[in-house]
């Protein structure tokens, strides 16, 4: 997967590919600790077998369609569609047609106890 690394601050596309989407392939934008979000370019029939990523998980549609299984459910994602799943979730993408998604990983957040206040 290619690497275009936006910094901060700065404003990238999450546009539909259009013309492009045949000849494009998937892409990371963000690679920070805590964060990852890279573009998902799948052609007509191509899947991504289930899998599992340590990571809380959003994939957000942005032109095509295709399937999203996860939870024992198979998920018909439409542009503007978009679905969260929990670190750990197994799933698997199917592209019903040319499709491109954005998918952000976000690390767990460190659980903290509570002190005892010493006063």
């Amino acid at each position: 997967m290619a690497l275009i690394h936006t910094p901060a601050g700065a404003i990238f596309s999450a546009r539909p590919l259009a013309a492009a989407l045949g000849e494009a392939s998937s892409y990371t934008l963000v690679r920070d600790p805590g964060l990852q979000i890279f573009r998902l370019v799948l052609q007509a029939g191509q899947r991504l077998h289930s899998h599992q990523v340590p990571e809380r998980m959003v994939i957000q549609c942005i032109e095509g369609r295709f399937l999203f299984e996860t939870m024992g459910r198979q998920l018909a994602m439409a542009p503007g569609d978009f679905c969260h799943i929990a670190a750990g979730e197994p799933h698997a993408v199917h592209a019903q047609e040319a499709a491109s998604a954005l998918v952000m990983l976000f690390a767990p957040t460190p659980t903290t106890t509570p002190t005892e206040n010493p006063t």
